[in-house]
Formats: C-alpha cells, sequence, structure tokens
C-alpha cells in the first residue's frame, strides 16, 4: 500500500467503518510519521475510535497477535475462517513486527461497540 507514506491506509476491499465484516487499516511503525509506533501498548479493553465522514465509531480491543507476512488470513471478512460470511463489524489493525523490521506483523483486533452519527458531535472524551 503505496500511500502508507501519508498515514494508516484503509486496504482496499475490506469493509468500511461500521459495516458488517472486516476493517483493516495498516500504518508505517517506525517511519513516514510512524503512526502506529505505539501499538505494542495497546491491549484488550483498549478502545479504539474512527473518524470517517459520516461519524464515529469505537471500537473496542479484542487482543493482539504476531504473524508471518503471508499471514493473510488475519485479514478476511471473517479473520482466520476462509469462506465464512461475516455476521459483525471487527477490525484489524496490522503494523511490521518487531520495531526496525519487516519480518513478521503485529495483528491487533476489535469489535466495533458503538457509533456515533456526525451530526451528534465526537464521541464524549474525545
Amino acid at each position: 500500500m503505496p500511500n502508507l507514506r501519508r498515514g494508516p491506509g484503509h486496504m482496499p476491499g475490506t469493509a468500511l467503518p461500521g459495516q458488517v465484516g472486516n476493517v483493516v487499516l495498516s500504518g508505517h511503525r517506525t517511519t513516514y510519521g510512524a503512526p502506529f509506533n505505539r501499538w505494542d501498548e495497546l491491549s484488550a479493553g483498549d478502545e479504539v475510535v474512527l473518524e470517517t465522514q459520516d461519524g464515529w465509531f469505537t471500537y473496542t480491543l479484542t487482543g493482539s497477535q504476531v504473524v508471518a507476512p503471508s499471514a493473510v488470513d488475519v485479514v478476511l471478512p471473517v479473520p482466520g475462517q476462509p469462506g465464512a460470511a461475516p455476521v459483525e463489524p471487527l477490525l484489524t489493525m496490522t503494523t511490521c513486527e518487531p520495531e526496525y523490521s519487516a519480518a513478521e506483523r503485529m495483528i491487533v483486533s476489535g469489535r466495533l461497540t458503538s457509533s456515533r452519527p456526525r451530526a451528534e458531535g465526537p464521541p464524549p472524551g474525545l
């Protein structure tokens, strides 16, 4: 994804924030502004809020894992389940692991727990 030089990017063909399926975002950890630099500090229960032109979508993180770059099943509509039909809105964020290396990928996963239309303003606490 060459556009990652400008910041985190949405993987084409994956769900959009708030949709049923898997929203997949990728970002650099140490270069191009390092938007995912502190990703290893995230843990289950933390919240990530995605802002779009339609509103705000809050995903509660469910966990993380480190995988080989060839482990593309993490970006499927239902991660790890080829051919399965999605039934809930999920989030998968990917970055390189370890820091300063592209040997593996850190995967942070979550589930949509709330959404808020843009007309209502940002969620409390933002």
